[in-house]
């Protein structure tokens, strides 16, 4: 490339960036709280089919997406890595973005699937309705068989439910099962002995347990009727795309952003909101997708399904970023000399090996989860982390400046950063699940990254 040609790249890429960060910076201006999305209190489409731990806003998301097309209408595929209840996802289909996401958490893969391939809200209807008559004339199903399930389940409601497995396994159509199965998801968050005010695993009391509900397939219907109303809001969505524009692609990748795999495309932008420490102390979401998991079919999930991930209710979390404390000490010095930050807070708990350890491992394998990223984006794609800092051994761990850094060592130009304060209503962990003080707020963090795609 000719230097004349070179300069000009470099003068348009420095325009685009600058026009960015005027624009992220007027919408604070006319509006300090823009960013908090107070006003919201519930989610829409698509994104209300089941209530998944810590999800994003999409209002915020959709906003930064909008702003960035208007200075980069060539924008065309976003990549969310950790693409959980496929908030990103969505957002970007609805603008008629592509989209490639992954995750190791199976039900995550299942829920953005049938996220982007949702039935018709005329098949969704019909075979809620087919599943729910048909378990009802059920008699003696196969009963599943897990450690705990007769923790987890009271008898009746166990019937119930493998009265509707049985049922869903009926249906011939792919699309309509997958749906289904979320639907059964949320019926399993609802009716089984576990608290749903905490993400854990955390039964009821006796007395409670007594109390709550003693049908699943009246529950399944109720919350098979919700999610049509959500199909039907999600088509009308989609409705408002041009008609001449092409459907928006969307690649899943089950498994972690650590594992190997080429891109068929390099992504113009990455939008995601990664873990803020490893899932046991922040938010949980193996534990979470546990007792789903043991009822659904797992054929019917995209991508090879790994049983292990169900040896135990820990097992999914073990495997995710921080779940290893193998040889965490060990990484210290490197992680040290791409962060700053990390090497002048780390003192605060050098007296405490346990926890020191506990760090270590979830920044060695966020910093090598990081470093994956770049071959999977264009050269100069724009990035947005939404992040947000807790508490550790009752010190802040300073999240933001650890990533920016670790970021800029890989590559990275810092854009700007965005502050939000979290309205209580939409606090991303709940105080009973943070072995730390709930966040206050989040930060949304917007770099370049220079040299990916090379």
């Amino acid at each position: 490339m000719s230097p004349q040609l070179t300069f000009r790249r470099q003068k348009a890429d420095i325009e685009v960036t600058d026009a960015l960060r005027r624009r992220l910076d007027a919408r604070t201006s006319l509006d300090p709280d823009f960013w908090s999305f107070s006003h919201l209190r519930s989610r829409s489409g698509n994104h209300a089919l089941f209530q998944y731990p810590a999800m994003m806003v999409p209002e915020l998301q959709g906003a930064l997406l909008d702003d960035l097309r208007a200075v980069s209408p060539g924008s065309g595929l976003v990549y969310d890595p950790f693409a959980g209840s496929g908030t990103v996802m969505l957002e970007s289909l609805y603008r008629g973005m592509d989209f490639h996401g992954s995750d190791i958490n199976p039900l995550a893969i299942l829920l953005c699937q049938v996220k982007a391939n949702p039935p018709s809200v005329a098949a969704g209807e019909s075979a809620v309705a087919r599943v729910a008559a048909r378990a009802a004339t059920i008699k003696s199903p196969t009963m599943p068989v897990f450690a705990g399930v007769d923790k987890w389940f009271k008898p009746e409601i166990k019937l119930g439910l493998a009265q509707l497995r049985l049922a869903i396994l009926d249906e011939e159509q792919l699309v309509d099962r997958q749906f289904l199965w979320v639907c059964l998801a949320e019926t399993i968050r609802l009716v089984s002995n576990s608290r749903i005010s905490t993400f854990k695993l955390h039964t009821y009391t006796s007395e409670e347990i007594a109390r709550r509900e003693t049908d699943a397939i009246k529950a399944f219907k109720s919350v098979g009727s919700q999610n049509v109303a959500h199909l039907k809001q999600h088509w009308e969505r989609l409705d408002l795309l041009p008609a001449s524009g092409k459907k928006p692609h969307v690649l899943l990748l089950p498994g972690s952003v650590s594992d190997s795999w080429i891109a068929p495309r390099q992504a113009d932008v990455l939008m995601t909101s990664p873990p803020y420490g490893d899932n046991k102390t922040t938010v949980p979401y193996g534990q979470h997708s546990y007792l789903p998991l043991q009822w659904i079919f797992h054929a019917d999930i995209p991508g090879v399904f790994d049983e292990s991930l169900l040896e135990s209710t820990h097992r999914i979390d073990l495997m995710s970023l921080g779940g290893s404390f193998k040889q965490a000490d060990a990484s210290r010095d490197e992680l040290c000399k791409k962060s700053a930050t990390l090497r002048e807070w780390l003192p605060r708990i050098d007296e405490r090996p346990a926890l020191r350890k506990k760090v270590l491992s979830f920044v060695r394998d966020y910093q090598r989860a990081l470093s994956n990223l770049s071959p999977r984006l264009k050269n100069g794609a724009f990035c947005f982390f939404t992040l947000g800092e807790r508490r550790v051994g009752k010190q802040t761990f300073p999240f933001v400046d650890i990533t920016r850094e670790l970021l800029i060592a890989d590559g990275h130009e810092e854009v700007m950063t965005i502050e939000r304060v979290l309205p209580g209503s939409r606090k991303r962990m709940a105080a009973k699940n943070s072995q730390g003080a709930t966040m206050a707020q989040e930060r949304v963090l917007v770099t370049r990254a220079w040299g990916a795609g090379e």
